[in-house]
């Protein structure tokens, strides 16, 4: 049977840069993070820090991600009507041609 080593998807310059906090959490809060913990890689254990840091760095990925919606939404709800009409009628015409290839 062969070995696979699991590489980390931090970085080594990543992780030099953590700082030591400490927090007080609410018995649910607990809980739960003892569940991330052992739900994290399957039958390998996350320490607490590794899951908490897992947690936010998806929040903060989630909240990048609706930044850049809003900045869309934001972009296209400021076009005059005359270009808005001509990015339907390109949308259009692209769908168009789509669906020719795929015939």
């Amino acid at each position: 049977m062969t070995r696979t080593r699991h590489t980390s998807r931090i970085k080594k310059s990543e992780r030099a840069r953590k700082e030591r906090r400490s927090f007080t959490l609410s018995k649910e809060s607990i809980a739960l993070l003892a569940e991330l913990c052992v739900a994290g890689n399957g039958s390998k254990t996350r320490s607490a820090s590794a899951a908490l840091d897992g947690i936010l760095r998806s929040v903060a990925k989630e909240r990048k991600r609706k930044a850049v919606e809003q900045a869309i939404t934001t972009y296209y709800s400021g076009l005059p009507e005359q270009a808005r009409q001509e990015d339907k009628e390109w949308g259009e015409f692209s769908l168009a041609q789509f669906s020719e290839s795929t015939d």
